[in-house]
C-alpha cells in the first residue's frame, strides 16, 4: 500500500507521492522511520540540484536534517544565528541570490550531493515550477522497500 505526502516535513510545495505504509489495527497508518530517512534524503537532493529556488523553509529543513544550529549554519555562511533565524522565520520568502548560492553549494558540499560547477546551477530558476513532486518508489536511489 502508498500514499502521497503533502507538505512534507513542513515544506508546503513538496510532494511525495507512492511511499509505502502499513495498516495496524493499534497504531493506524504508518511508514517506516527508515522510509522517511530515505524520502528525507531524496527531498534533500532535489532541492540542491533541482535548480528551485530556496525559501526559510528549505533552509530550516535542510539546517534541521543535518542536525546543526542556526549559529552552526550561520558561523559556516560568515552570518549571524540572527540573519538565520531571520531567514528561517520568513518561510515562503525567497533567499537572495548570493545567499542562495552560499546555502546550496555549502549544504550540497555537508550533504556530498554533486552539482554542476557552474553559477548558474547553483541559482534557482524563477521558471522552475514552484511544486516539487517526487516519487518515492520511481526513485533511482531505492527499490520497493519490504513491508514492515
Amino acid at each position: 500500500m502508498t500514499r502521497t505526502l503533502k507538505g512534507f516535513m513542513n515544506l508546503a510545495n513538496v510532494e511525495v507521492r507512492n511511499v509505502p505504509y502499513v495498516e495496524s489495527k493499534r497504531f493506524g497508518r504508518g511508514t517506516a522511520a527508515e522510509v522517511l530517512k530515505k524520502i528525507e534524503r531524496l527531498v534533500v537532493e532535489a532541492l540542491l540540484t533541482q535548480r528551485r529556488p530556496l525559501h526559510g523553509a528549505e533552509v530550516l529543513f535542510l539546517r534541521s536534517v543535518l542536525g546543526i544550529s542556526q549559529k552552526q549554519l550561520g558561523a559556516y555562511l560568515g552570518y549571524s544565528d540572527v540573519a538565520i533565524l531571520k531567514w528561517e522565520r520568513n518561510k515562503t520568502r525567497r533567499l537572495d541570490p548570493v545567499n542562495e548560492v552560499a546555502v546550496r553549494a555549502l549544504m550540497a558540499g555537508l550533504f556530498k550531493v554533486k552539482l554542476l560547477a557552474s553559477f548558474e546551477s547553483l541559482l534557482g530558476d524563477l521558471k522552475a515550477p514552484k511544486k516539487l513532486v517526487l516519487d518515492y518508489l520511481g526513485s533511482s536511489r531505492d527499490e520497493k522497500p519490504d513491508a514492515a
